[in-house]
């Protein structure tokens, strides 16, 4: 998993995995440098009944962030989600790229007029030795 935080180069080591029985599918990053400076898990399920997406972002940052859980809709080859953050919504945009078999993540932050933009921007490959 590589990209720009905050228009810097980041490289982190990521794995998504089915977890609790496939009701979520869990990605883990770490901050591929040593030390690690970020660690995170993000869990995203699927609600049948109300027909989108939630999902729980859990980081280092500890229990305020975690009271946010985001709602989504699938568009296509787009996941997007949208976490309502007291101090400013998020806009988590995961999609597939069947070309380069990999996924893109785009982080947004909204401003307090309203518009948005980028906080981060990852592309997620598979490693190839798996």
């Amino acid at each position: 998993m590589a990209g720009t935080l905050g228009g810097k180069p980041v490289r982190y080591l990521a794995e998504g995995q089915r977890v609790l029985e496939g009701a979520f599918m869990k990605l883990h990053m770490i901050d591929a440098g040593s030390p690690s400076r970020y660690e995170a898990d993000v869990f995203i399920g699927f609600d049948a009944k109300a027909d989108d997406y939630i999902a729980h972002w859990l980081d280092r940052f500890g229990a305020p962030g975690a009271r946010v859980v985001a709602q989504g809709k699938r568009q296509g080859q787009r996941l997007i989600l949208i976490f309502p953050y007291a101090d400013g919504a998020f806009r988590d945009t995961f999609t597939w790229q069947p070309e380069t078999r990999s996924w893109s993540l785009l982080l947004e932050s909204q401003g307090s007029e309203g518009s948005w933009s980028t906080f981060a921007s990852y592309t997620l490959t598979r490693n190839p030795a798996r």
